[in-house]
């Protein structure tokens, strides 16, 4: 599944996107966003395309500040539309979730979603997101737990409004102190 060790798309062009773009891929990112901390995962699926990828790679510290701040040879999170559906959304469905101990008692999510740049890129059907993100969840009275990252989102523009296409994020903590990992960014 993994695209390489880089975001597997880019973008050709600098140009912004106009303010009207700009606040309607905001608008849909809380949408998404919404979605996730709510586990509507059944609408959350409808907002991504059937090729959908998610990357997260290993984060790291180099000593060079200009190298890349995440391994190059592997990925901490590989999925795609398939594997989140079948296997991690599965897993909630209610006829089993009393099974899944993992997340009983649940986490709660709160997805902070800021500093949304959106660029226009050759093709007039893709635009380049880029935002920082941060995820906090919280299991019964347990203290928070934080992880932080920044998003390079590939969004579609179909009839109607966005898809997401492929989502890399690479995470600022090396040491990932979070109640799970099955996480979307």
């Amino acid at each position: 599944m993994t695209a390489g060790f880089a975001p597997p798309f880019t973008v050709e062009s600098t140009e912004w996107a106009t303010a009207e773009v700009h606040a309607a891929v905001t608008s849909f990112l809380a949408r998404e966003a919404e979605a996730m901390d709510k586990r509507d995962y059944a609408t959350w699926l409808t907002l991504v395309e059937d090729d959908f990828t998610y990357l997260v790679p290993v984060p790291r510290t180099p000593d060079n500040p200009f190298s890349p701040h995440y391994d190059t040879r592997s990925m901490l999170i590989d999925e795609s539309k398939w594997s989140l559906e079948s296997q991690w959304f599965r897993r909630l469905d209610r006829e089993i979730y009393e099974l899944s101990w993992a997340e009983n008692p649940p986490v709660r999510f709160r997805h902070f979603v800021t500093d949304v740049r959106v660029r226009v890129s050759s093709d007039p059907s893709v635009l380049d997101v880029r935002s920082n993100v941060m995820l906090v969840g919280t299991r019964q009275s347990d203290a928070p737990k934080f992880i932080t990252g920044e998003r390079i989102d590939a969004v579609n523009v179909v009839e109607g409004g966005f898809r997401l296409a492929h989502r890399w994020v690479v995470l600022d903590q090396v040491v990932i102190d979070f109640p799970q990992l099955r996480i979307m960014l």
